[in-house]
Parts: structure tokens; sequence; C-alpha cells
């Protein structure tokens, strides 16, 4: 993974020991601010009970680049906010976190679907279009749809969000079952974003 971070891998560490919380808070205010304003943006129009009310930070260096809804907390890595310095990763990164929630408001019928979805995007192998870190701005090691249909359903929340023309671009390489295969999973991800 080491290979994958845009800085180099012994500064890592260094920027772990380096940024206590206080100092981390006092250095990352703005970034920490745009991330919680995405948060609200994105909890406006979910019901009450499915909205996120506490974006936690871990500064645990066990937990590099890891990011996890639990219940209505975000947990975000402080090595989002140091290591990238930017706040379309933060974005990508949070909107995936989202799809999360939005798959969980998926009926019966909407999750059998996605799980048509999932096994055949697995038979014809083009998951590697819907990995959140293989477009720009985003941790290159971000994302990981082949794991499950809600994984699959959270990244494509996120992209066709916030890298709608580059993935569009990606998709006009496939050909035969792959356009009908990504077409219904931008129709199923379009049906739940706009409830």
């Amino acid at each position: 993974m080491e290979s994958l971070l845009p800085v180099v891998a012994d500064t890592v560490v260094q920027r772990y020991e380096r940024y206590e919380p206080e100092l981390f808070y006092a250095t990352y205010g703005d970034l920490i601010r745009g991330a919680a304003a995405i948060v609200d943006t994105l909890n406006k129009p979910l019901p009450a009970a499915s909205r996120i009310d506490t974006l936690a930070i871990d500064h645990t260096f066990v937990n590099l680049g890891e990011a996890a809804r639990r219940g209505r907390t975000l947990y975000l890595s402080s090595s989002y906010f140091y290591l990238y310095e930017n706040l379309p990763v933060l974005r990508s990164v949070i909107w995936h976190e989202f799809g999360h929630v939005y798959y969980s408001r998926l009926s019966t019928d909407e999750r059998e679907r996605m799980s048509d979805i999932w096994r055949d995007s697995r038979e014809t192998a083009i998951f590697y279009l819907f990995r959140d870190g293989e477009y720009s701005h985003n941790a290159r090691f971000g994302g990981h749809p082949e794991d499950s249909p809600e994984e699959l359903f959270a990244s494509a929340f996120n992209l066709f969000a916030n890298n709608a023309e580059e993935v569009n671009a990606r998709l006009r390489h496939l050909t035969g079952r792959g356009v009908e295969i990504a077409g219904r999973l931008r129709t199923l991800v379009k049906e739940a974003s706009n409830r």
C-alpha cells in the first residue's frame, strides 16, 4: 500500500507522530469544516433516522486510510486529511460512506436487483470501472466493489455523483453485456439517490 500513497513511505509514521489531536485540528480546521459541510449536505434529503449525526476522526495509525459508518457516526482516518490535504478526496470518501446509508434504504426487490448486478459484474470482470480510487483526486487504494453488492453500490453512488464525466468516458469502452450491466447499476443508483 505504501507505493500508492502520495508521500514517501517513511513520512507516514512521522506525520502520525507529528499531528497530535490539538495540532491536527488547528492545522486542518478548514478541511474538517469542509468535510462536516459535505456530511450536512448529504444528510438533508434523508429522514432523521438515517442521518449521520457525528463525524469522528480516527487518529490511530492502524486505521490508515480507513473510513466507515457505524450507526449514526462516520469515522474517517486522520490520514485522509494530512496525506491528501484535498477536499475532493474527502468528498469521495464521504459520498461512498453515504452510499452505504442509501443501500440500507433499498427495498428487498432493489437489493435483489443489486445482487444480480453484482453477480453479473463479477462474471464480466467490470469491477475495475467502479473502484473509487481509480478516479482523479481520490486515494488510489479507495473502494472495493468486488467485495459485495453493497460495496459496489456505495462506490457507484459516489462515482456517478462526483466523477460522472470520467465514469461515462470509461463506460463507453464497454461492449455487449457490460453496457447493459452498467446501465442497470446507473438506473438503480439514480432511483435510490432521488428519494
